[in-house]
Parts: C-alpha cells; sequence; structure tokens
C-alpha cells in the first residue's frame, strides 16, 4: 500500500516534471517589444529603419513619437521636430522621456534660430524628481553653454561648462564640456587649461538616445593639448588659429594680438588679426588693417589672400580680382596662380574659362603634383557638371592613377563614373573607398550604381547606410529621393506627410 502510494507520488512528480521540461522546450521565449527593438536601431546609428519603425508605433505610443521628433532633429528639420516633440509631450510621457523631450526640443529651437527660448526649455530640466529625468540635467547644462559660446558670452559658457561637470552625466558628454573650458580657459591659463584637459575623474550615466546631439559637436582634444604643450614664443598664434577655426573671433583676435610682431609669426598673425576683427563684425576695421599690410608688405601673400576673400564675400569683385591677379604674379611659374583664377572663373558662373584655368594649373604642376591638381579640376567639373564625360572623367582619372590610395579620389571617381554611366566603374570605386573609411558619399555612390546595374537590394543597403552616417546633409535627401524610386520598396518616403 505504501510503496503503490509511493508509485504514484513519484508518477505524478515525473508527470509533473515532464510538463515543466516540455514547458521551457516549447513556452514561446518573450522578445523585446517592438519600442526596444526600434531603440536598439536607434542607438546603432540605423536612423532610417528605426523612424520607419517608429512612425508604425507612433499613433499609439507616445514615447514612439517623441522618437520621432528626436529623429527629425538629427535630420536637420526642425519645424517639423519641434511640432512632433510637442505633440508627444501633450499626450503624455513619462518623467525620463519627457526630460529627453526637452533636452531634443532646445536643440530644434537653436536650430531655428530661437536660442533664448532653447534657453528656458533647458532650464526646465533642472526640475527633476527621479533618476532616469535627472541624467538630462547635466546634458542640457553642456548645451546651454554651447548657446552661450555661440553668442560670445564667454565667463557665461564657462560657468555652465563648469556646473555641468559637478553632474554625473552619459559617456562622452563631461569630455565635451572639458574641452570646451580648456578652450575658454588656455588664453589666460594655459597651464591649469592642461590639467583640465587631462582629467579623467568623470562619473558616467546612462543616456544612450541622447548621443546623438553630442555628436553634432565636434573639438580635436589631441590638437588642443598639443597647442597647450607648445613653447611660449608660438602659442598664441597657434592658439589664435585655433579660435578662429572654433569661430571664438574675439578670443581669437586677443591671441593674435599677442605675438610679437618682429618675431617671425608677426606678419602672418598681424594679417590674421585683421580677418578676425572682419569675421567679428569689425568689417570696416578688418578691411583697412588687410589693405593697409598690403600696401606696407605686397608680397605678404597671407594679406592679399585675405583681402580677396573679403572682397568676394562682400561682392567686390574687381577688388577681389586685382588681389588674386597680384597674389598669382607673385609667383608667375607656379600652378597656384592658374589656380586662383580657375577659381575666381568658377565663382563668376564662367564655367568655360574656369575649365581652361585649371587644364593651365595641371600642365604647370610638377609630376608629384598633378594628382593633386587633376583631384581640384575633376571636383570643379563634378560640382558643374561641365563637360562632366569629355574633360571630368579623364581627369579624374588621372587624380585616380596618381593619388590610388586618396579617399577623396576613390569617391571622386565613385562619383564621375556614375554620372558617366560606368555603374561597374563606379561600384569598384565606391567599394574601396568604404573599405577605407565610413563616409556618406561614398555610400551614396555605391547605392546609385548598384541600382542602376539592377541590384536592388544591395542598392537600398548602401542608400540607407548613406542616409544614417549623414541624417542632416543633401546625402540623405538624395538617398531617400532614390530609395523611392527603387521597385518594390518598403522604404520611408522622404517627405512631410507622414510626420505627425
Amino acid at each position: 500500500m505504501v510503496n503503490g502510494e509511493h508509485r504514484v507520488i513519484w508518477g505524478g512528480a515525473i508527470i509533473l516534471l515532464v510538463i515543466a521540461l516540455v514547458m521551457v522546450v516549447w513556452w514561446p521565449r518573450s522578445s523585446p517589444d517592438p519600442l526596444t527593438q526600434a531603440d536598439a536601431l536607434f542607438a546603432a546609428g540605423r536612423y532610417y529603419e528605426a523612424l520607419e519603425a517608429y512612425q508604425g508605433l507612433a499613433g499609439d505610443h507616445p514615447a514612439a513619437l517623441l522618437r520621432v521628433g528626436m529623429l527629425r532633429v538629427i535630420r536637420g528639420e526642425a519645424v517639423l521636430a519641434e511640432r512632433t516633440l510637442r505633440s508627444a509631450m501633450v499626450r503624455g510621457l513619462a518623467p525620463g522621456d519627457y526630460h529627453l523631450a526637452l533636452l531634443y526640443l532646445g536643440q530644434a529651437l537653436v536650430d531655428d534660430g530661437r536660442v533664448a527660448q532653447a534657453e528656458r526649455t533647458w532650464a526646465l530640466l533642472e526640475d527633476c524628481r527621479v533618476g532616469e529625468a535627472c541624467v538630462y540635467r547635466g546634458p542640457g547644462r553642456v548645451l546651454i553653454a554651447e548657446a552661450y559660446l555661440r553668442h560670445g558670452a564667454y565667463g557665461a559658457a564657462a560657468e555652465a561648462y563648469r556646473d555641468a561637470l559637478t553632474l554625473p552625466m552619459p559617456s562622452g558628454w563631461a569630455e565635451r564640456a572639458r574641452y570646451q573650458l580648456v578652450l575658454l580657459q588656455a588664453g589666460d591659463d594655459p597651464g591649469e587649461a592642461l590639467a583640465t584637459l587631462m582629467a579623467t575623474d568623470d562619473v558616467v550615466t546612462s543616456g544612450v538616445l541622447a548621443k546623438p546631439l553630442l555628436s553634432r559637436l565636434e573639438g580635436d582634444r589631441a590638437h588642443l593639448r598639443a597647442v597647450l604643450q607648445v613653447e611660449e614664443g608660438l602659442r598664441a598664434q597657434l592658439l589664435g588659429q585655433t579660435y578662429l577655426e572654433a569661430g571664438l573671433y574675439d578670443l581669437a583676435i586677443t591671441q593674435f594680438a599677442l605675438v610679437d610682431p618682429d618675431s617671425p609669426e608677426g606678419l602672418s598673425a598681424a594679417a590674421y588679426l585683421a580677418y578676425a576683427h572682419w569675421l567679428a563684425g569689425h568689417t570696416g576695421e578688418g578691411r583697412e588693417a588687410l589693405a593697409a599690410m598690403v600696401g606696407l608688405h605686397p608680397d605678404t601673400p597671407q594679406a592679399r589672400a585675405l583681402l580677396a576673400l573679403i572682397a568676394v564675400a562682400e561682392g567686390a569683385d574687381e577688388v577681389a580680382w586685382l588681389e588674386l591677379d597680384a597674389l598669382a604674379q607673385g609667383h608667375p611659374q607656379t600652378p597656384d596662380r592658374h589656380l586662383a583664377r580657375a577659381s575666381w572663373y568658377a565663382a563668376k558662373g564662367e564655367y568655360a574659362q574656369a575649365s581652361l584655368a585649371y587644364e593651365q594649373a595641371l600642365g604647370a604642376a610638377p609630376f608629384e603634383e598633378q594628382g593633386r591638381y587633376a583631384l581640384l579640376a575633376a571636383r570643379f567639373h563634378l560640382a558643374t557638371t561641365y563637360e562632366l564625360c569629355s574633360a571630368g572623367l579623364p581627369l579624374t582619372e588621372l587624380a585616380l592613377e596618381r593619388l590610388p590610395e586618396e579617399i577623396d579620389a576613390l569617391v571622386l571617381a565613385a562619383g564621375v563614373r556614375y554620372q558617366c554611366s560606368d555603374g561597374r566603374g563606379a561600384i569598384e570605386a565606391a567599394q574601396a573607398a568604404e573599405a577605407r573609411e565610413a563616409r556618406a558619399d561614398a555610400a551614396f555612390y555605391l547605392g546609385a550604381a548598384l541600382a542602376s546595374t539592377g541590384e536592388y537590394e544591395a542598392a537600398r543597403a548602401a542608400l540607407i547606410r548613406a542616409s544614417d552616417l549623414a541624417p542632416a546633409s543633401r546625402w540623405r535627401e538624395r538617398a531617400e529621393l532614390l530609395l523611392a524610386t527603387l521597385p518594390q520598396r518598403h522604404n520611408l518616403t522622404p517627405t512631410a506627410d507622414r510626420v505627425r
């Protein structure tokens, strides 16, 4: 009896164990929900596919609609982005998503030229109650600092960067804040600036969905460190040029003014000082200073070149021509004389004369430099389509022959060959370019060439890659227009009608 009961008990246990094992084997494993899957695409930089996925979910999910708005910011569609983000916020978002919306909304407002409104929007990030919302306080302070910096409020910008560095931030944001703070410190205290640049005590938090806003901000940390470590006599000149490239014109003026006028860098610094004044809005002062320099030092090429650049920008064509011609006359046997004239004719729309001048520049160039001049000439033909296949294609092939490892030559060859109906040749050049570096132009020409040869699936993949690599560029726009023409497409229509 007991043994019988045991057999029943053990038999039941075995049955239950078998059922459990069957359920483990056959019970469908839970997969990520559609929004999580779309977020994975977003985090991987696959923006085109993510946008399509989010749009399919946005009708029922405010969080998906928020992400549509975020992608509109990334794509440079500020007005559509603002409308979509505000709609998502009105429909109701979790605290973390609401603060993420504020972060992107501020950027959309900046892109639309409403900086003061953006600053007020980012200030709302300070009122956070939960961790997933507070993670965006630091990035908000960095973006506010960037806005101050663009408007010349350097003290306020430095304070905002310091405030941002007191908070935990997603990966990369502290590095950006520190780089910009160092840039602002460098002129007054290079030693402190270098110490700040080398600090690595950041507390990193999650926040991958904010990363695309960070990727819009650039800075060369290695270059800045090298400038800070250079000997004092050269630092002001190099730092001034760094500020000039960063658009910090008032800081550039301060540094160029520190350069000893009797030093080897003196004349160059004086020319850049005058140009920085012009860029900073002191147009008369900058122009007159450069003109005076040309009068006193007619053989100084920087002053003539910058004066010509100002004349072109101001529409003073005759002045620009005189300066370019004088600059070229100073080096009558060099190809740059013809190159200056080619640039002038191209800017005036006189393409036949520009083409002739480019040929003359190539003819005057030494053998070892002919690749570079052929590249410049071929680029002119591709940009204008003037005699592209009759003159531009041979120049392109010459540039590629002389510069076989140069990615710019490979991308140019892909573009010209595609335009001249050499699909296979374009594919070969574009693939070689992509093997060296991921670039939107190379991916676009690869996709276009593949489409021209009927390889539609491979073309679609390449065009989507072009769109993802440069979402706020003409390459994305051109890629989406071409994607819309592919047969059996399931792609996103690149128009505003699908924006919610």
